[in-house]
């Protein structure tokens, strides 16, 4: 007895499908594999999407029924809420947006979750979707590069970086609303600087006011004022000479 129980242990299997038979609908392994074998879970076959498949529904290995657990949905009615395309295979569904890859879907074709995964149900390779690489030796998923996954949204700045710009609310708001002491204190300056008088020596490159009022030079007064005294003299000099007697005007 204990000889034949070691011939013939108790076989232990899996509740998880079969990956092979779920993604070509046959398994070599026969009653020896381990996994699950239900035909109503098996991938869409996509040839049968292009209209290529030479076989029927009830001869060819894989599924001939697009349904939201196998089929992707239709882009394009995702996208702009109609399709051109006459009989189109895929479903026309709208869902929100949904981000990752669903594994189940992409691994073995089938998600038994269909339209309620918050997984997107497209054939990619989730590995080099989540990490930018794959592990698995002659994966034959697709390998796609997406910008919008790679692109990393812009931090918002932090109140450090604005206290040290010096832009902060705070200081607009002061700059925006002076107080009444500082207006005040402009206006005394204003009117300060109003009253002041800005003479042509003290003047400075920036002054509001500029006086164009100019003081004659010394050597000018002096000049003024030698004009001044030869006129006098000549006048004193004409006052003096006495006018000709008749005598000599007669002698002449």
């Amino acid at each position: 007895m204990a000889s034949r129980r070691r011939l013939n242990p108790r076989r232990k299997y899996s509740d998880k499908p079969c990956p092979r038979f779920s993604t070509t609908g046959t398994c070599n392994r026969g009653l020896t594999c381990f996994y699950q074998h239900d035909p109503n879970k098996v991938a869409i076959c996509w040839p049968f999407l292009q209209d290529k498949c030479p076989n029927t529904a009830e001869t060819c290995p894989l599924s001939h029924d697009p349904t939201p657990e196998r089929t992707p949905l239709c882009v394009h009615f995702a996208n702009n809420g109609r399709c051109n395309r006459p009989n189109c295979p895929f479903p026309h569904v709208r869902v929100g947006q949904r981000e990752g890859i669903c594994r189940d879907f992409a691994v073995l074709g089938y998600c038994e979750k269909g339209l309620d995964c918050d997984k997107q149900h497209v054939r990619e390779c989730p590995d080099f979707a989540e990490k930018g690489s794959c592990t698995t030796l002659g994966c034959k998923l697709p390998h796609v590069i997406r910008a919008n996954r790679n692109r990393k949204a812009a931090a918002p700045p932090s109140s450090s970086s604005a206290a040290s710009t010096g832009f902060g609310t705070a200081s607009v708001l002061s700059s925006g609303t002076p107080s009444s002491a500082g207006s005040e204190a402009a206006a005394g300056s204003d009117s300060a600087s109003s009253s002041r008088q800005v003479t042509a020596e003290d003047a400075q490159l920036g002054d509001e006011f500029i006086s164009l009022t100019f003081h004659e030079s010394e050597s000018e007064e002096d000049d003024s004022e030698e004009d001044e005294e030869e006129d006098e003299d000549d006048e004193d000099g004409e006052e003096g000479q006495e006018p000709p007697s008749e005598a000599d005007v007669d002698g002449q």
